[in-house]
């Protein structure tokens, strides 16, 4: 999948994500930190947030539950 906001695409279709900014490559790896990454650079973030909500829901779940997990356990 590539997605273009502003002046940033993002391009998840191999193995590793790449985020470009002005078509210059600044970040290739992890697919949900590229993600963030456009969050974070991007004017408006509400396109990328709508667009990606499913990703960015999930990863949150996880740590919430992992957190949520680690202080049960602290409490015994």
């Amino acid at each position: 999948m590539i997605f273009k906001h502003e002046n940033l695409i993002i391009d998840l279709t191999g193995r590793k994500g790449k985020l470009y900014q002005d078509n210059k490559l600044v970040f290739m790896g992890d697919g949900y930190r590229c993600i963030t990454m456009m969050v974070r650079n991007s004017k408006d973030t509400i396109p990328v947030r709508e667009k990606f909500n499913a990703q960015l829901t999930t990863r949150e779940k996880c740590k919430l539950t992992l957190s949520q997990k680690t202080n049960a356990d602290t409490s015994l």
